[in-house]
């Protein structure tokens, strides 16, 4: 597949899961609807990543998608693993005081660790594998360190821009689902399931598949 026809399969995955969710409900509730916007942030960096590429901004867009990984695991964390607390510190009118009182919570490690107690077999162990194989390398996008210098100066192979697409498709279904599941309405849920099979084509052998940077 060439990169014009993934970045087109790409957005053509974003807008089928943001039609499957259009006009649906999230199931009420402070935990339900703070997940639920996290998803929406998480769906938002995959699109970001996206533009970014295709506006030849490629160092921008590979440390997109460590935002997007973040954002899914807050999504996550928030649904299976955060206590009452942690909802309340996070729904409070942004302030001063309640920017700094947040910025007090887990970490995504922390978070990983209570989502693995916590939270379905198949979604903690897709997080685990992403951050063990992918954390080193986005953290030297995000901080500006030797890889965003080297491909910066060497250029970014066709192949790594694939593989990070489709590692950022993967954690789009993985968003889609929990977005899914937050509704509770099974007319949603059931077709975010058949999301896989229909773009198994722009997706990883593994859902999420870490880039081999």
């Amino acid at each position: 597949m060439t990169l014009e026809e993934m970045l087109t399969r790409s957005a053509d995955l974003q807008n089928e899961i943001l039609l499957l969710l259009k006009d649906v409900p999230t199931h009420p509730g402070e935990r339900f609807e703070t997940s639920m916007a996290f998803c929406g942030v998480a769906l938002e960096h995959a699109q970001a990543l996206r533009i970014l590429f295709e506006h030849d901004s490629p160092t921008t867009a590979m440390s997109a998608l460590r935002l997007q990984f973040e954002a899914l695991t807050r999504a996550i964390w928030m649904l299976y693993a955060a206590n009452d607390l942690a909802i309340q510190k996070l729904t409070a009118p942004l302030t001063e005081e309640s920017a700094r009182v947040a910025n007090k919570l887990p970490q995504v490690g922390v978070m990983i660790d209570a989502i693995v107690k916590k939270a379905p077999t198949e979604a903690s162990s897709m997080l685990v594998q992403f951050k063990d194989i992918s954390w080193p390398a986005m953290n030297s996008y995000v901080h500006s360190g030797i890889h965003p210098l080297r491909r910066h100066l060497e250029g970014y192979p066709v192949q790594l821009v694939l593989q990070v697409l489709q590692s950022s498709n993967g954690l789009m279904t993985m968003t889609g689902m929990l977005a899914a599941i937050l509704t509770g309405n099974e007319c949603c849920i059931n077709p975010m399931r058949g999301i896989q099979a229909k773009f198994k084509d722009c997706l990883p052998l593994v859902i999420p598949l870490a880039p081999q940077v």
